[in-house]
């Protein structure tokens, strides 16, 4: 049958439509409202109790607390003290040599942050600084000492000793990755359900020596835990009694996706496609029934992506979560700081450049890049979805957002959960960098 030249078109373009829907969640994102990208924007009045944190690790330059806006933040995380005794990091071994099992191993870099901290508080003093003990790599100790009275008690007493000698510092942040399971981090398996109570009792052990710390100097001292948010996780920790001694938890809602997942997906999704937990909502529904307050709870955001190779388009209306892929992208663990995110691949209002284009998964509000040339795509918090992770924190009674790390962040990631969280520029104001370097 003849069509003619028109229906030839329309069907046509109606299979380049159908074609494009079946990789694209939705190719063109909501517009942003004012700038959003270029790393320099107008300092912001700082209002109201929303904590905006930002992990600082200290294998980089003290210079990123000197070049930092501190009225854009609420909370510094300083990352990683490390702990002495079996399972210690083999680096440390000259620190913690004549240390029992649960003190702290001490390092240069505390001092040389130290001496940071307190001239941003000379500038920005409503800042508070936490030191957070563990990570991934750093907390295979915490198995060795945390479920013994007597080993809960000295790491309490070397935590009070290190806030004496860095007065920088407001407090601690247990990051103990996992207490249950280790996930085999180091090559050796730990963990024993024994840990869940474990955890709760160190966090009130923590609370009583803080609290006698602060009847001694006069200060207020913070207790805080980063926490996974895996529900099969959470269930095993005694998270409600915990909640009782923290003031903040930390949700760790990034790294669903990774080179540990047979499939690809968004990493840090705002939303589950479906009921799965693979998203901070369904992190918060955890933690939620676990018992720990939603005023005690803030939120994550990635300031860095996670992008996989080989992967293969979604059929239409679905998303890439779950969808075969090959490898990693880009190197061995698939991880790319958002600065240079957006420095390669996003033009200066934020599309999609050098081959990728801007998927916008408004199920999911998740934004990520794909070259569907090379088949690769990349998940990451762009300056859009952490706006909306605002918004949801504000919605949910949540106490605020922090991120994962401001060395990967070239100002716009920090700007966005300001904004998100409803903090509004200083009018008249000229842009500056959020981060000099």
């Amino acid at each position: 049958m003849v069509i003619g030249w028109a229906g030839a078109m329309r069907a046509g373009l109606g299979v380049v439509l159908g074609w494009l829907a079946a990789w694209a969640v939705a190719a063109a994102p909501p517009p942003a409202t004012g700038p959003l990208f270029g790393g320099r924007f107008p300092p912001f009045e700082r209002s109201g109790t929303r904590v905006v944190g930002v992990y600082v690790p200290n294998w980089e330059p003290v210079g990123l607390v000197d070049g930092l806006d501190g009225h854009l933040v609420t909370h510094l995380i300083y990352a990683f003290l490390h702990l002495c005794g079996p399972g210690q990091d083999a680096a440390d071994a000259a620190r913690c040599e004549g240390k029992v099992p649960g003190e702290l191993a001490g390092a240069p870099a505390d001092d040389r942050f130290d001496e940071a901290f307190v001239r941003l508080k000379a500038r920005a003093p409503h800042v508070r600084v936490l030191a957070s003990v563990g990570g991934w790599a750093h907390s295979d100790p915490f198995y060795h000492f945390a479920n013994e009275p007597a080993g809960r008690a000295r790491f309490a007493a070397s935590v009070v000793g290190f806030l004496r000698g860095h007065p920088g510092f407001d407090g601690v942040d247990i990051d103990w990755e996992h207490p249950t399971s280790n996930g085999s981090a180091n090559g050796v398996a730990l963990g024993s359900p024994a840990d869940g109570q474990g955890y709760a009792d160190l966090m009130h052990t923590l609370r009583r020596a803080l609290d006698g710390l602060a009847a001694e100097t006069g200060r207020s001292y913070l207790l805080t835990s980063a926490v996974n948010t895996d529900a099969g996780l959470v269930a095993r920790i005694d998270y409600r009694e915990a909640a009782k001694a923290l003031d903040l938890v930390f949700m760790m809602s990034y790294d669903f996706y990774g080179p540990w997942t047979p499939a690809a997906g968004h990493h840090a999704a705002l939303r589950s496609r479906g009921d799965g937990g693979d998203s901070l909502a369904g992190g918060l529904r955890a933690l939620l029934a676990a018992g720990v307050p939603a005023a005690k709870l803030v939120a994550g955001v990635a300031m860095y992506g996670r992008g996989f190779s080989g992967v293969q388009p979604p059929a239409a209306g679905q998303g890439f979560n779950g969808r075969p892929r090959q490898g990693v992208f880009p190197g061995a663990d698939g991880a790319m700081p958002y600065r240079e995110i957006a420095a390669r691949y996003l033009d200066a209002r934020g599309r999609g450049r050098a081959g990728f284009a801007l998927v916008h998964d408004a199920q999911a509000g998740s934004y990520a890049l794909w070259n569907r040339h090379e088949r690769l795509y990349l998940g990451y918090d762009d300056p859009r979805a952490v706006i909306a992770k605002g918004q949801f924190a504000r919605q949910q009674g949540l106490a605020g957002l922090f991120a994962w790390e401001l060395s990967q962040d070239n100002g716009d990631l920090l700007h966005a959960m300001n904004l998100g969280l409803g903090q509004r520029p200083r009018r008249g104001a000229a842009p500056t960098p959020v981060i000099s370097r």
